[in-house]
């Protein structure tokens, strides 16, 4: 399921915005990955994830970086997770 926009975006300036609260009652409530879409960047990107997001749908931070294999590369390390030992 996914929710958003989150933060201005340039590919949908005129979207509604959605309060973060709302990925940690979907998180909460729903069985089914949630997804948050709208104006992520790598430096907002984290908190949507400690909110509950399980991924993002990012356009303009990927592809109008410089460097779009650098900022996938970036963006991917969000969801390495340490070990458990």
């Amino acid at each position: 399921m996914a929710f958003g926009s989150f933060y201005p975006s340039p590919t949908k300036p005129a979207a509604a915005r959605a309060d973060v609260t709302l990925l940690h009652e979907a998180a909460r409530t729903l069985r089914v990955p949630i997804v948050a879409i709208g104006g992520i960047t790598l430096a907002n990107a984290p908190s949507l994830l400690d909110a509950g997001a399980d991924s993002l749908a990012v356009l303009s931070a990927l592809f109008d970086a410089p460097d779009i294999r650098a900022a996938a590369r970036a963006l991917n390390q969000l969801f390495e997770t340490e070990p458990e030992e």
